[in-house]
């Protein structure tokens, strides 16, 4: 885990990290609290990094340091021209991550994702009225759970292949892999998982794996941020990234923001990976004390009907059906109303005056806001003893129009 913070008005846009930091991917990731989670791009353009700190080993702040010694302070048009070329550096780069150590890492993801499999099976096979005759059937249920999520994301939308592999089909990952996985599935599952029905589908599971956006495998949170030759205000662009599939770094956008331009904000903050302590700060509430407050205030609700329809003398077997009648829609309504009640007090009285100073300061005051709500998550970490991978000194660094990239605050 990490602590980050990202907050940006039409002055300048400021990254907080700790120095917690989780390298490898594997089961046993080692975490040190010397990582350099901040790196400059460019003159204008500042990179964040968080979750898995590495590619096969080697660190984010390693690799952007090879990529500025290439390309010098170059001064890209936008941020994700920056993003671009940085992600063009790491494709097909065999003087950085050779062939075989590529392989050797998803030979080991592979693995693990068929056991994982696996181990899912069993328990489903173990469970009280699970219902499956065989362990086969049970892991292929199982597996179609897998191929499932990988097909369709939460929303129920039909998940699009990555744009990088679009041009990667099946036949080429599986000349490219199939003797690999052909080994990893004799070697977990045997003949069963020889057979050409079971073969095909874990073959399209380890495609899919590879080439769709769900990420099951440790990846790293990537913030672009800063000015592009051509920006007025800040704008900062954040990617996902994982793994090298022949050669090419699986990665995906998720979002883009951009200050103070036609409908864009005028100040914006972000936080990314342990940020409960920031939570609670900006909303007034805990994440973990909301979602309490809202289901106790549906058990309150529920306990207050039944309590009214028992004085107004209705019939036991009646008040049974007309409990169950506002489960359907009445109550969850009655707590959707409070949870939009809090929320908008919240807003009104925490998020919004908070926006305002922030939209309003100068870069140092963003800088120090940012580096404080970094410490709180790494106080409560602290004060609680989890060892949650947060902690070290705080690095911050500021980017404006008028000076460039600074720190503001430098672990020694």
């Amino acid at each position: 885990m990490t602590s980050e913070v990202m907050i940006m008005n039409r002055q300048a846009v400021v990254l907080a990290a700790d120095s917690a930091v989780t390298y490898g991917g594997g089961p046993e990731p080692v975490v040190t609290l010397e990582a350099e989670k901040i790196v400059n791009l460019g003159p204008n353009i500042a990179l964040m990094v968080y979750s898995r700190g590495d590619i096969l080993g080697r660190s984010w702040s390693h690799i952007a340091h090879a990529f500025t010694r290439e390309h010098g302070q170059v001064d890209y048009e936008t941020v994700d021209d920056a993003a671009a070329a940085f992600f063009q550096f790491l494709d097909n780069n065999r003087q950085l991550f050779p062939e075989h150590e590529e392989r050797e890492e998803f030979e080991g993801l592979m693995r693990a994702a068929f056991l994982t499999v696996l181990n899912h099976a069993k328990a489903m096979r173990g469970y009280a009225g699970g219902g499956y005759e065989s362990d086969e059937a049970a892991f292929t249920a199982a597996l179609d759970l897998y191929l499932g999520h990988l097909t369709v994301d939460e929303m129920g939308n039909e998940r699009q292949r990555l744009e990088i592999f679009s041009e990667f089909e099946g036949e080429q990952f599986y000349q490219r892999y199939g003797e690999m996985l052909d080994a990893l599935i004799a070697e977990a599952l045997g003949d069963f998982g020889m057979a050409e029905g079971t073969r095909a589908k874990l073959h399209r599971f380890a495609y899919m794996i590879a080439t769709q956006p769900a990420f099951l495998e440790p990846y790293a949170g990537l913030v672009f941020a800063g000015f592009g030759s051509a920006d007025v205000f800040p704008v900062y662009s954040h990617y996902y990234a994982s793994i090298l599939i022949d050669g090419v770094l699986k990665r995906a956008h998720d979002e883009a923001t951009a200050v103070g331009v036609e409908d864009g904000p005028n100040a914006f903050l972000r936080t990314f990976a342990q940020a409960e302590m920031t939570h609670a700060f900006l909303r007034g509430v805990h994440p973990y004390m909301f979602d309490v407050m809202v289901s106790l205030n549906l058990i309150a609700n529920e306990a207050a009907a039944e309590t009214a329809l028992k004085q107004a003398g209705v019939a036991e077997e009646q008040i049974d059906s007309v409990l169950a009648n506002m489960r359907e829609q009445a109550l969850p309504q009655l707590a959707g109303e409070f949870a939009h009640a809090v929320q908008n007090v919240s807003q009104d009285e925490f998020i919004n005056p908070f926006i305002k100073v922030v939209s309003a300061s100068g870069k140092k005051q963003l800088a120090e806001t940012a580096k404080a709500l970094v410490e709180l998550n790494i106080l409560k970490s602290d004060l609680h003893m989890h060892q949650t991978g947060v902690g070290g000194e705080v690095d911050v660094a500021m980017v404006s129009r008028t000076t460039g990239f600074e720190w503001y605050a430098k672990k020694s």
